[in-house]
């Protein structure tokens, strides 16, 4: 049908435009740099990422109602479910264990800003790496963070 492509455009937005930016992004160092942000960003939605699942849903004339489930990692939704084996869920466990979201989230931070240097890289000079927060640093940071804006490097600033 003619709008079939809108339903693809809108995962781009919401998954990979928000992740990657609208920069243009070309060869084979950038394929290289997309792969390994998405290696981060999948495990970080697989594992530390809830989202709501619709449970049911009912119409009485005009009026949709929605009932969702309680929101759950895809990661926990997998260990809840009967039909997964044993030893999938003990491997998946065993991944889970080593995985730290704040080093996911500064991995992913670090490949949004190599993108975005490589795409900018038209005559503009080298930046200077920008230094890792201490732990304590980061915890006290969190309550006010939300007034610095997007952390995120492919965000473009508002005007």
């Amino acid at each position: 049908r003619k709008n079939d492509q809108a339903h693809v455009e809108q995962k781009n937005g919401a998954v990979v435009r928000r992740i990657v930016g609208y920069r243009r992004l070309e060869g084979l160092e950038a394929a290289a740099a997309l792969a390994e942000l998405y290696r981060s960003v999948r495990l970080f939605v697989n594992f530390f990422q809830p989202s709501f699942k619709l449970a049911e849903k009912s119409r009485d004339g005009a009026v949709v109602r929605k009932r969702y489930h309680a929101p759950a990692t895809p990661y926990q939704r997998l260990l809840e479910d009967a039909r997964v084996p044993e030893e999938v869920k003990a491997r998946l466990r065993a991944m889970a264990s080593g995985l730290d979201p704040v080093r996911l989230l500064r991995d992913i931070r670090a490949a949004q800003q190599r993108l975005v240097e490589m795409a900018d890289r038209t005559g503009v000079g080298e930046h200077a790496a920008p230094t890792q927060p201490t732990l304590e640093e980061f915890l006290k940071g969190l309550r006010t963070a939300w007034r610095e804006g997007e952390v995120r490097p492919t965000a473009q600033p508002k005007p």
